[in-house]
């Protein structure tokens, strides 16, 4: 169909003019040419009927709004959406940033509490709603690791018409719950609200609600179906988890070194995102234990984020990790165990993925299976506070040391084999100096572990006071200095932040 625009109008009153003088056309396209030769000598003022009248017609069509998809929907409508969706997310992420800062001024960010929420659903019907099937929701804090939760599932009663084969396919593939009307749960939309209402209200204040950045919008069209009769007494405030992460570990960073190396929201959803605690044991709710399927039940995908934040923020406010709060109960937190396979990120990979190497690795935990492998492998001994070796702590040390050059030796190995197939790509000349690095580093590594046995366990002579009984927080508001170097190890920046070599 020709557009409608001032020409369009034309050919119209041409076609009709010409018809009523006995001219015959079968179609508009006959007309086109011969209207578009008189179209072509007319002035603008001899135009300007035809397109105002092309003009009136477009508000006609779209009540008076402007432009319209062919959809029928007015291109103003669209765009002021969009421009209502940017401008919620920009307040949503200053509300975070205000929320943060705040508590870190008052020097309470360790004690502030934060909501992690996390929902499953059966099915989005036709208009746009998520049916929900499970809630979940976590009260987190740095300090106290998970301090509460509320978990329930909820039945929304029977389906829609067309429905059913949409959310049998989605539980299938998720949360694996019965469908209605067996669904299990609270039916009562209102006993669902005042649970929540119960759990969160805060000085009749509904706090900030996190959740991954993907789940946001269903989230919040869960939480308005279940609270509609409240929303004109509260205001619902969804925000991406990755926001919240981002700036607690900006600020945390600030409080140990008064200055932040964390690059980006980017990459505080990527770590979320790799979740290294995806398939822990014991966190989730009875139904999806028994059903051996953990990583969809959003009681413990809450309780994960929560492993996440604590796993990359409270060593930098020398907050010691409790098991069962801020780490799974069978992870091992002595930070002397080595849980990174360096070799590992000697290929190229993106420095994207280099924060975390895979699901069974954490920054300073390792899930223990059997015999502890620290207890049999790594003296007990590094970290804040940590005690020196006592009687028979050189013996202890020796075999440390042993254990660590021979885990460096593979390593070696390994990069030496990885170095040699990536051969072909690389210059031959910096080769040679990244493995002469690379030789250097580890022969100190283990010349430090020997000198540890030596000196009674510490690594820094007899008469001098090891790192490990040293205040790491930096010299962020007087709480002690940072160390003037620290032991080398190849390869590794930080407190297990993997570094490419390049």
């Amino acid at each position: 169909m020709p557009k409608k625009n001032g020409f369009f109008y034309f050919m119209l009153d041409y076609k009709k003019r010409e018809e009523a003088k006995g001219r015959k056309f079968s179609g508009l396209d006959q007309v086109a040419p011969i209207a578009g030769e008189v179209w072509k000598k007319m002035n603008a003022q001899q135009r300007e009927p035809y397109n105002v009248q092309a003009k009136q017609d477009v508000l006609n069509t779209s009540g008076g709004k402007g432009k319209i998809t062919n959809i029928g929907i007015p291109i103003s409508e669209i765009t002021q959406e969009k421009r209502d969706r940017e401008s919620k997310a920009e307040r949503l992420k200053k509300l975070v940033s205000t929320l943060v800062m705040n508590a870190a001024s008052k020097n309470v960010l360790e004690k502030q509490e934060f909501y992690f929420i996390s929902m499953a659903y059966f099915c989005r019907t036709n208009t746009g709603v998520h049916l929900p099937a499970e809630l979940a929701v976590v009260r987190y804090s740095l300090e106290g690791g998970v301090k509460d939760k509320l978990h329930m599932f909820i039945n929304p009663g029977r389906l829609p018409i067309g429905m059913a084969y949409d959310a049998q396919r989605h539980a299938e593939e998720d949360h694996q719950l019965p469908l209605p009307p067996n669904a299990m749960g609270v039916s009562d939309y209102g006993d669902v609200a005042m649970r929540l209402f119960s759990f969160l209200l805060q000085n009749d204040d509904m706090p900030l609600l996190f959740t991954d950045e993907t789940d946001v919008p269903r989230v919040e069209s869960m939480l308005e179906h279940i609270l509609s009769d409240h929303l004109s007494e509260i205001e619902l405030r969804i925000c991406p988890l990755a926001e919240l992460f981002f700036r607690l570990k900006q600020n945390v960073e600030l409080y140990m070194m008064d200055q932040t190396t964390f690059p980006s929201v980017y990459i505080a959803q990527q770590i979320i995102t790799k979740d290294v605690y995806d398939y822990t044991k014991g966190i989730s709710c009875d139904y999806h234990e028994e059903k051996d399927n953990v990583l969809y039940c959003p009681l413990s995908r809450c309780i994960r984020w929560a492993y996440i934040i604590s796993d990359n923020c409270c060593q930098d406010m020398g907050i010691e990790p409790i098991p069962g709060k801020h780490v799974p109960l069978n992870a091992n937190t002595n930070p002397t165990a080595c849980t990174y396979d360096l070799s590992s990120f000697v290929s190229a990979h993106d420095d994207r993925d280099s924060f975390v190497s895979g699901s069974n690795v954490s920054r300073f935990t390792n899930p223990l299976t059997g015999d502890s492998y620290a207890s049999s492998q790594l003296p007990a001994s590094a970290g804040r506070g940590a005690k020196r070796f006592g009687p028979g702590g050189s013996s202890r040390a020796n075999s440390s040391s042993s254990a660590v050059r021979s885990h460096f030796e593979s390593v070696e190995e390994s990069i030496n084999t990885n170095s040699s197939l990536e051969s072909s790509s690389l210059e031959s000349s910096s080769q040679s100096d990244d493995k002469t690095e690379l030789h250097e580093s580890l022969k100190r590594s283990a010349a430090w572990e020997s000198n540890s046995s030596m000196a009674g366990g510490s690594a820094w002579g007899p008469e001098t006071k090891s790192p490990a009984s040293s205040s790491f927080r930096g010299a962020g508001r007087g709480r002690g200095q940072l160390l003037d170097e620290f032991p080398p190890l190849a390869g590794v920046g930080g407190r297990g932040r993997a570094r490419r070599f390049l």
